[in-house]
C-alpha cells in the first residue's frame, strides 16, 4: 500500500539519520535529529488521521445499525396499527352489511344488493357513498366518521411504506459503512504495525508527549475554573469540588505519559504515575463531585460499572455488538458495563454523550465515560490513574490503555 511504502522509506531514512548523526559535525547532527523528529511527528499525525477516520466511520456504521433497529420496531408497530385500522373498517362495513340486508331484503329497494354481490364493479367512492347512505339511515355513524376512518387507514399505510423505505435505505448505508470501516481500519492497523516495527520507540514517545501536553493543559484549565469558583463563593458560598479533583489530577498527570491507547502497549504506564494514581483509582465510590460544585457527584454504582468492564477484558471487538463474553464495540462495552450497574445508556457513543452530564476531562473519575473526536466517535470507561477500559477497533480486544487526552472531546458521568 502507498502509505505503508511511504512509512517504510521514512522509517529507514529516519533510522539512518539517527544512527549517523553522532559521526558528523554537531550542527549537521542537530539538523539530522530535528529532521528525524519532524518525520516521526508526521508519521504520528498520519496514524492519528487514519484512526480518527476509521473510528468516525465505525460510529456512523453503529449509529445506522441503531437507527435501523429502532425503525424495525416502528415498522412492526405501524403494521399493527394498519391491521387494527383495517379490522375496524372491516367491522364497520360488516355491521353496515347486516343493517343493509335487514333493512332492504324483500323491500324491492335494496340499493346495496349489487354492491354485496359484485363489489369489484364499484369504485371506492361509490362504495363509500352507499355505505354512508345506509349508515345515515340507521343512525349508526356519519359520513364524516367513515371518511375519517378511511383517511386514518390511508395515512397509516403511507407511514408504514415510508418507514419500510427508510429501512431499505439504511440497510444499504449499513453495508457501505461497514465495508468502508473495515477497509480503513485495516489500512490503519497495517500502517501502525509497519511504523512500530521500525520506529516504535520514537512513535511511542511522541504519542506520550502529546497526551501529557494535552492533559497538562486540562489541569491548568481545571485549576483556573476552581480558582474562579472559589473567588465567586468567597463570601460564604463554599467553593466545593476541590478534594476529589485534586487527588485525581495529581494521580494521573504522570501516568498520562505512559502512552497513547493507539499502541495498545502502554497499560503499565510510568511507575510514578501508578503510585500516584491509587488515590484516584479508589475514589470511584467516594461521592466527591470530581468537577466542581456544578458537576454531578460520582455515582455509588460507578465501581460496579468499572468491574463489569474489567470482566470483559480480552473479548474481541466487533462492530455494533454488545454481547458479554462474545464481542463488543466501544459503545456496546460502556452500554453493558453501566447496564450491569442498573443504569441505562443508549447504544452508540454520540447518544451516550448526549445523555450524560458533562464534567471537566481533568476531573474524570472512575466510571466516567471518556469520549474521543469531533464528531464523537469513540468511548471508553475511565478506571483511574489516567487509564480506561475500551474496545478499540476491529482486530483488537477489550483492553486497558492510557487515555489519549489529546483526543478527548468530552467526559460524561452516568448514574
Amino acid at each position: 500500500m502507498k502509505l505503508r511504502r511511504h512509512l517504510s522509506r521514512t522509517a529507514v531514512a529516519a533510522a539512518t539519520i539517527l544512527l549517523a548523526a553522532p559521526a558528523v559535525f554537531p550542527e549537521v547532527a542537530s539538523a539530522a535529529v530535528g529532521e528525524a523528529e519532524a518525520e516521526v511527528q508526521r508519521i504520528v499525525d498520519e496514524l492519528e488521521r487514519l484512526q480518527t477516520q476509521a473510528d468516525i466511520l465505525a460510529e456512523d456504521y453503529a449509529e445506522a445499525v441503531d437507527q435501523k433497529g429502532q425503525l424495525d420496531v416502528e415498522v412492526v408497530e405501524a403494521e399493527q396499527r394498519v391491521a387494527a385500522k383495517q379490522a375496524e373498517l372491516n367491522e364497520l362495513r360488516g355491521d353496515l352489511s347486516e343493517v343493509a340486508i335487514r333493512s332492504f331484503t324483500g323491500s324491492g329497494a335494496d340499493v346495496l344488493g349489487p354492491l354485496f354481490s359484485s363489489p369489484t364493479q364499484y369504485g371506492e367512492g361509490l362504495q363509500r357513498d352507499q355505505y354512508s347512505r345506509v349508515a345515515l339511515s340507521v343512525g349508526t355513524t356519519t359520513t364524516d366518521d367513515l371518511d375519517e376512518l378511511i383517511a386514518d387507514l390511508d395515512q397509516e399505510k403511507a407511514d408504514l411504506e415510508s418507514k419500510r423505505a427508510q429501512v431499505e435505505a439504511l440497510t444499504q448505508t449499513i453495508s457501505e459503512k461497514q465495508e468502508q470501516t473495515e477497509q480503513l481500519t485495516a489500512q490503519y492497523v497495517e500502517a501502525r504495525v509497519d511504523a512500530e516495527a521500525r520506529l516504535g520507540e520514537e512513535i511511542r514517545k511522541e504519542e506520550e508527549r502529546r497526551a501529557a501536553e494535552a492533559y497538562a493543559a486540562l489541569q491548568a484549565e481545571l485549576a483556573a475554573q476552581q480558582q474562579a469558583a472559589a473567588n465567586t463563593s468567597s463570601n460564604g458560598g463554599g467553593g466545593g469540588g476541590g478534594g476529589g479533583d485534586t487527588s485525581n489530577s495529581g494521580g494521573t498527570s504522570n501516568s498520562n505519559s505512559g502512552g497513547s491507547n493507539d499502541s495498545g502497549t502502554s497499560n503499565s504506564g510510568n511507575s510514578s504515575g501508578n503510585s500516584g494514581s491509587s488515590n484516584s483509582g479508589s475514589s470511584g465510590s467516594s461521592g466527591s463531585s470530581g468537577g466542581g460544585s456544578s458537576a454531578p457527584a460520582v455515582s455509588g454504582l460507578a465501581g460496579i460499572a468499572v468491574q463489569a468492564a474489567y470482566g470483559q477484558l480480552g473479548v474481541p471487538y466487533r462492530y455494533a455488538t454488545s454481547l458479554p463474553g462474545v464481542s463488543f464495540d466501544c459503545s456496546g462495552l460502556t452500554h453493558y458495563a453501566w447496564g450491569q450497574a442498573g443504569v441505562y445508556l443508549p447504544r452508540n457513543s454520540r447518544a451516550q454523550a448526549a445523555a450524560t452530564p458533562r464534567v471537566s476531562p481533568a476531573a474524570a473519575q472512575p466510571g466516567d465515560l471518556i469520549f474521543y473526536y469531533s464528531p464523537i466517535s469513540h468511548v471508553g470507561i475511565y478506571v483511574g490513574g489516567g487509564q480506561l477500559v475500551h474496545a478499540p477497533n476491529s482486530g483488537t480486544v477489550v483492553k486497558v490503555a492510557s487515555v489519549s487526552w489529546n483526543k478527548v472531546t468530552a467526559v460524561g458521568r452516568p448514574g
